[in-house]
């Protein structure tokens, strides 16, 4: 085995030195970013992911919504798009035309609450929240109906409890991070996202209204008032940049982390629903000479 990894190598190592002097391209999907820009996250991902290879120029693409980035994917506007693990995990299940290109380790990344930062009185009832159902082991049960056992069926929405004459929170939700952010096709919010508020509202005796908006206004739609609170901005917890964390929002303590990204590209055709046979030199040709191999 070891023979034909090296052998496998040196046949890459033989081909790209006859294509060192091309520059090659890979453009990224991502979902909109609410504190960058494009080029200016492109630069914070090769300096946090990207190999050793001069010959390789990455282009990043924002998209407000999933399922736009996933029509840029599906007519070559894009080679990849970039998702945390478990969404990518759930979009890959619910689309057999996606299969993973790449597993990207992070220092670590989370989903947190977004507030306008003049409502510090709500920011802290949320952390008091997410602190009681942490210890009380309720967004870890949470997590494992919702995100650690998925089985291909859509979530269902969770009723949220209603208290005569207390003050109503309204709550912008995307649909644009299944299953955590979850809209189901009838435009219904479900699963995950409307377990936690829910939990949350029982917990501050305070009513829940659901707000759904593309994933690119979330920050407009606070900043307007038609939303008190954001149900996720991604934050590197490492705490370097904050590229989806603008100014003039605050943040929650984060309810949801992982470390990984997947990227997913358009599966392969195979005849005849034959196994796929990894082969190392297609696959690091795929990668790094992706205009010439396509």
């Amino acid at each position: 085995m070891k023979k034909v990894f090296i052998a496998a190598l040196l046949l890459f190592l033989c081909v790209s030195s006859s294509f060192a002097a091309e520059r090659k391209v890979i453009t990224l999907g991502l979902l909109s970013k609410m504190n960058s820009s494009e080029e200016r996250f492109a630069e914070v991902w090769k300096r946090t992911f990207a190999p050793d290879n001069e010959a390789l120029e990455i282009i990043v693409r924002f998209y407000d919504t999933l399922s736009a980035m996933q029509m840029a994917l599906n007519s070559g506007e894009i080679n990849q798009m970039v998702l945390p693990d478990a969404i990518a995990k759930y979009v890959m299940a619910m689309n057999p035309d996606y299969e993973a290109a790449l597993v990207l380790r992070s220092n670590g990344m989370g989903l947190a609450f977004g507030f306008r930062d003049d409502d510090t009185e709500l920011q802290k009832e949320f952390n008091r929240a997410l602190t009681y159902m942490r210890n009380n082991w309720i967004l870890a049960a949470i997590e494992g109906v919702y995100i650690a056992s998925p089985n291909g069926e859509t979530p269902a929405p969770v009723k949220f409890k209603y208290f005569d004459g207390a003050p109503a929170i309204k709550v912008a939700v995307t649909g644009d991070l299944p299953p955590i952010d979850f809209i189901a096709p009838d435009g219904t919010p479900a699963g995950f996202n409307t377990a936690v508020l829910a939990e949350i509202g029982m917990f501050l005796k305070r009513n829940i209204e659901l707000v759904n908006v593309d994933s690119g206004a979330r920050t407009a739609v606070l900043a307007s008032g038609r939303a008190d609170v954001v149900f996720w901005y991604e934050v590197d917890t490492s705490g370097k940049i904050q590229s989806d964390v603008p100014d003039g929002v605050i943040l929650s303590d984060h309810y949801y982390g992982w470390y990984n990204f997947i990227h997913l590209k358009k599966a392969e055709k195979r005849k005849n629903d034959a196994p796929r046979q990894w082969d190392l030199s297609h696959e690091l040709m795929e990668l790094f000479y992706w205009e010439r191999t396509r």
